[in-house]
């Protein structure tokens, strides 16, 4: 099963600025012109009604807000299993749910409010972003 190719995502009109990001490793999140909230999810309205958006972005580092452990996947996944599915809270304020790696899929070893850093997954001609723990500051 792990020869088969994985699923990639297929940009939409709303989407496509954010995964043409990806292809050059550069994490954006959407930013309201009238509020100033963050939403990392595209959106063509902000929740203030607002349709000022601008796409702005990220350093890459955030927290572990949440997660959980997957063990059971689609056959073609299965050879990725265990894996940590995590919500991460990135420094700008917005969340996106994301792969956390480089890390056991083991809840001991995956404190919440653990710092991570942005890493990517490549698939074919698209990079996926996936978190990894912080190395110690300056490494």
């Amino acid at each position: 099963m792990s020869g088969e190719p994985k699923p990639v995502p297929r940009p939409t009109p709303e989407t496509r600025p954010y995964w043409e990001a990806t292809r050059r490793r550069e994490l954006v999140h959407h930013r309201c012109d009238g509020c100033g909230a963050g939403s990392q999810h595209p959106r063509a309205v902000c929740a203030c009604g607002s349709t000022d958006l601008t796409w702005t972005s990220c350093t890459g580092r955030g927290r572990l807000f949440s997660y959980v452990v997957v063990h059971r996947l689609e056959p073609v996944f299965a050879d990725e299993a265990p894996f940590v599915l995590a919500i991460v809270e990135l420094e700008e304020g917005v969340r996106l749910t994301t792969r956390l790696v480089d890390v056991p899929a083991d809840p001991a070893a995956l404190p919440l409010d653990m710092d991570v850093e942005l890493r990517w997954l490549e698939r074919g001609d698209v990079n996926l972003p996936v978190f990894a723990p912080a190395g110690p500051a300056g490494a």
